[in-house]
């Protein structure tokens, strides 16, 4: 288990080293907000990361405890990675980088979303969060229930 030699013991540093580049926030977005969770889907994304990249990027969240990586019940040979609860915790962050960069962007972003936000964001929020334990759930505890 490869980690990160950490420069310094700031709370901010250490996000920084973990989520410092766009390549870890659009994995993040991928899992929270577009259903995404095994190697293939995320390289469809449409900033086309390579292939060794998404490695140390997947690798990097395994060893953070971000996310877990169970064999997919339906394909033996085929890996699936789910948020943990530390990972799931970001789920804030994220809905608020989501927020602010819809607001800036003239392309907007995902409109059902942006509205429950809008409506309700501690309860939009939450949802996100349930919604993502309880994938997890399906998927660790009642494989035959997932697909």
């Amino acid at each position: 288990m490869k980690t990160i030699e950490r420069r310094s013991t700031c709370p901010i540093n250490y996000s920084v080293e973990i989520f410092g580049d766009k390549w870890m926030l659009l994995l993040l977005r991928d899992l929270m907000f577009n259903g995404k969770n095994s190697f293939l889907e995320f390289k469809a994304s449409d900033e086309k990361i390579s292939s060794a990249v998404l490695t140390e990027k997947l690798n990097t969240l395994l060893n953070e405890g971000i996310v877990t990586k169970i064999t997919s019940p339906k394909n033996a040979s085929k890996f699936l990675y789910m948020l943990t609860e530390k990972g799931i915790e970001l789920v804030p962050f994220m809905v608020e980088f989501l927020n602010w960069g819809s607001r800036y962007n003239p392309n907007g972003g995902p409109k059902t979303l942006l509205e429950k936000i809008e409506k309700n964001k501690k309860k939009a929020i939450a949802e996100l969060q349930d919604n993502l334990r309880s994938q997890r759930h399906s998927y660790t505890n009642n494989p035959s229930d997932a697909f």
